[in-house]
C-alpha cells in the first residue's frame, strides 16, 4: 500500500480543512504530500498551494485506482506546486505509461516526473531501509541551519533518495543533495530541486515609460515556464586507502665484488 493510500485512512481530514483554521489544519493534512508537520505556515509554498497539492494527489490516487487497485497501492504521489513526481514499482510498461498519462489528466497539474520501475518489489527489507534513509535525511534537514527544510519533499525507493521542491539559490540546492549523498546506502540522488523564481530585483525606478514593472527575476532563478531540471547523481563509496607499506629493514646488500666492504688504497 502506497504511504499517500495510508493516509486516506484520515479521511476526515480534507473536510477538517474547510473550517476556520486552514493553515493549521493543512499542517497535518500535507504529510502525504511530504510537508513536515508544524512548519507549513513558513514555506515558499502557500497555503493554497499546499491544500492544491494535497487536492492533487488525492485525484491521482482516485485515477489510478480506476484503472486497478495494485497500481495505487503500489505507487507513491509527491506533489510541490503543482509539480507531481510519482514514484514505485509497477508489473509492465503499459502500466507505468496508464499511471503518468492518469498523473496528468488532473487540472492544475503543471508537471509530472516519472520515477516509476518496472519489476518486483524491493520486499519488507528494502522498504524498511527506504523508510530509515527517507526520516533519516529529513532530520537531518531540519536541524541544519543553512537549509530551508520545509521547502523539500524527500522520498526513497530502492535506495534512490528523490528530492523535490524549491531553493532559495544554487549553494543550498547543492548542499541539500550533498545531505542526501552522504546518506548510508545510499545509490543515487534524483533531484528535483528548482531554483525559486519569486524573488525579483527591482531595475531602476520600478516601470518603464508604459508604466509596465521592470522587476526581474533574481539571476540564477529558475524561469516559471522553463522545465524543472533533472539532476541524476551517481553516490560513489569512497575508496577504501591502501595499507601502509611494511618498513625496510633488511640489511644493505654488500657492493658486488669480494672486497669485504674494503676501500681499495689509491
Amino acid at each position: 500500500m502506497s504511504r499517500f493510500a495510508r493516509y486516506r485512512r484520515l479521511g476526515a481530514l480534507p473536510a477538517l480543512c474547510l473550517m476556520p483554521l486552514l493553515s493549521g489544519c493543512l499542517a497535518v493534512a500535507a504529510v502525504g504530500t511530504g510537508a513536515s508537520v508544524g512548519y507549513v505556515a513558513s514555506e515558499d509554498r502557500t497555503v493554497k498551494e499546499n491544500f492544491d497539492d494535497t487536492v492533487f494527489c488525492g485525484q491521482i490516487n482516485a485515477l489510478w485506482t480506476q484503472f486497478n487497485s495494485q497500481l495505487n497501492d503500489n505507487l507513491d504521489c509527491h506533489s510541490y506546486q503543482g509539480r507531481v513526481l510519482v514514484t514505485g514499482e509497477v508489473p509492465s510498461e503499459d502500466w507505468r505509461d496508464e499511471a503518468i498519462n492518469r498523473a496528468k489528466q488532473v487540472s492544475g497539474v503543471k508537471e509530472v516526473y516519472d520515477e516509476i520501475t518496472i519489476g518486483p518489489g524491493n520486499g519488507f527489507t528494502g522498504n524498511a531501509h527506504d523508510i530509515y534513509v527517507t526520516q533519516h535525511l529529513k532530520a537531518e534537514l531540519l536541524t541544519a541551519g543553512d537549509v530551508h527544510s520545509t521547502n523539500y519533499i524527500v522520498t526513497t525507493a530502492n535506495g534512490v533518495v528523490y528530492i523535490i521542491g524549491t531553493a532559495r539559490d544554487e549553494a543550498e540546492l547543492n548542499r541539500v543533495v550533498d545531505y542526501g549523498r552522504n546518506m548510508d546506502g545510499v545509490k543515487r540522488v534524483v533531484s528535483y530541486i528548482r531554483i525559486r523564481a519569486n524573488a525579483n530585483v527591482a531595475s531602476g525606478t520600478g516601470a518603464n515609460d508604459s508604466g509596465a514593472s521592470q522587476d526581474q527575476p533574481a539571476p540564477g532563478d529558475t524561469m516559471p515556464s522553463e522545465p524543472t531540471p533533472r539532476n541524476d547523481i551517481q553516490v560513489t563509496p569512497l575508496d577504501t586507502p591502501p595499507a601502509p607499506s611494511a618498513p625496510n629493514t633488511a640489511p644493505a646488500a654488500p657492493p658486488p665484488g669480494n672486497n669485504n666492504g674494503v676501500t681499495p688504497l689509491r
